[in-house]
């Protein structure tokens, strides 16, 4: 099963955004309405905040492929230069349960100390199955965050670290 990660180039934001669309419903349909899943794909895979994450400095989106299908995304911020923050990393559910994730998680991390950070921080929806991944991955719960997003809606978080 031969699979590649690599830095996504801009003309790939449009595959990102796609498997965001195919991802996020079966990842969050147990959690957020209908409702708010629309509103929240939009706010941050629109193709302007894409764009807009693609073109931040120190940002940047990886894809996973496995036998030359797009399979899952990561986007990764270096914040400075002990920091480094996953903003995003979803593998699409056709491929979950096969050691997909623990090798794109570990590519984040090995890349974020590549590049000289000492952490690793996430943010997670509270009742995400995920966070039990992220745990068994070295990740630890450092507080919980509620952010309002708009529209009447809010995010309710764990922020997790991982010392690198």
């Amino acid at each position: 099963m031969p699979i590649k990660i690599r830095k996504a180039e801009q003309k790939k934001l449009p595959v990102i955004r796609q498997l965001a669309l195919d991802i996020w419903p079966a990842t969050y349909s147990s959690i957020l309405s209908q409702d708010q899943l629309d509103y929240m794909l939009e706010l941050f895979y629109s193709d302007p905040a894409l764009e807009k994450d693609f073109n931040k400095a120190g940002y940047s989106f990886f894809l996973l492929e496995l036998e030359g299908t797009d399979a899952g995304f990561a986007g990764l911020e270096l914040k400075d230069n002990q920091t480094a923050h996953l903003h995003k990393i979803y593998l699409s559910p056709n491929y979950q349960g096969k050691g997909l994730g623990k090798k794109l998680i570990q590519f984040i991390i090995d890349f974020s100390k590549n590049a000289g950070a000492q952490s690793l921080t996430l943010h997670v929806n509270r009742h995400n199955k995920a966070l039990r991944f992220y745990q068994a991955v070295g990740f630890e719960i450092i507080k919980e965050l509620d952010t309002e997003i708009g529209n009447g809606y809010w995010m309710n978080d764990y922020v997790m670290k991982k010392v690198l």
